[in-house]
């Protein structure tokens, strides 16, 4: 299976500059309850690098699986939308389209995007596609997230193939 498909992703939270804040890969792994996992941060700051943090992070995921191999059988099937309708909450009225922000690294800018995620392999894994409001404005943004996030689930209705044909086509080969 392609390490991009795996149950760790990274997380990059920042409090207005990098010295703070949540950087670090997340190892998840699902619990048997759907939308329901067991998860652990390997801090960059505690493994002392990213590349240390991401090695450690390789080698829980490792473990995990040989010591619990029931949690890879109860994934969910491989890139389904999470949900058929969006949620109460959810303001752009479609799964997996959101508005958000971020802080711009050193500077701590406030960045407001509309995005679009697209969960990708078994365990739950998110490719997130940004718009950002500044540069395509509030309307084009949420409607190229709304793009991105149809044509994925185009994509995923036919299968794995034709979700490498997306990222391939329109995001170089991202997968």
């Amino acid at each position: 299976m392609n390490k991009k498909l795996g149950s760790i992703i990274r997380l990059d939270k920042p409090k207005h500059d990098f010295n703070h804040g949540t950087h670090g890969w997340q190892v998840r792994l699902p619990i048997g309850i759907p939308n329901k996992y067991h998860s652990k941060l390997f801090s960059d700051n505690i493994y002392g690098s990213k590349g240390q943090a991401l090695v450690a992070a390789e080698e829980y995921l490792a473990e995990q699986l040989e010591k619990y191999p029931e949690r890879y059988k109860s994934a969910r099937p491989e890139n389904i939308p999470f949900m058929s309708k969006p949620p109460s909450n959810n303001k752009s009225g479609r799964t997996g389209v959101y508005r958000s922000h971020s802080y711009h690294g050193k500077t701590g800018k406030k960045q407001e995007f509309w995005a679009a995620f697209c969960p990708v392999g078994p365990f739950g894994y998110r490719w997130t596609k940004r718009f950002y409001i500044v540069t395509h404005g509030e309307e084009e943004a949420r409607a190229l997230a709304t793009e991105v996030r149809e044509l994925w689930e185009e994509a995923a209705a036919q299968g794995p193939e034709a979700i490498q044909r997306f990222f391939d086509e329109y995001y170089d080969g991202w997968l």
